[in-house]
């Protein structure tokens, strides 16, 4: 959900907004849905979150964000965070988006590259570092040395 107008959240402060999308569920027997909360920051201050829909249906709480985000404003992000919480003991993990995710990133906003990753409190990187070879890459083979 949109959070307004700019806002000037702390990185803890997205982390408690992508746990808040947490509604952990088993519909059933290992299938489970709202395990992992996400939080998008879009450009404009603007914050979204999303909530996992697992199993073999895989739509991942970023993308819940995501969609949100171009729903509702331009698809250029600064920060993004995951989270889910173990439930043996209730701890909370930061997790770093899947390569589906970092690659949909990119392909919905190439500025999205130097957006912020929260991989853990105090450890942030880009989008850039995340993806080894970020966009089309293709290099000439010569003949002569194949």
């Amino acid at each position: 959900m949109a959070a307004g107008n700019r806002t000037s959240l702390t990185d803890s402060g997205l982390i408690s907004r992508a746990a808040g999308a947490l509604n952990p569920q088993e519909v059933s027997a290992g299938f489970w849905v709202g395990d992992v909360g996400a939080a998008v920051e879009a450009e404009d201050g603007q914050v979204f979150t999303g909530a996992c829909i697992g199993g073999h249906l895989s739509v991942c709480a970023e993308l819940g964000a995501v969609s949100q985000l171009v729903a509702s404003t331009a698809p250029t992000i600064t920060r993004i965070v995951a989270v889910w919480r173990d439930p043996a003991d209730g701890a909370l993990h930061i997790i770093p988006p899947c390569g589906r995710c970092r690659e949909l990133l990119r392909v919905i906003s190439q500025r999205n590259l130097e957006a912020t990753v929260i991989l853990g409190p105090g450890h942030t990187t880009t989008l850039r570092d995340l993806l080894p070879v970020p966009g089309w890459h293709a290099e000439r083979v010569d003949p002569e040395t194949t």
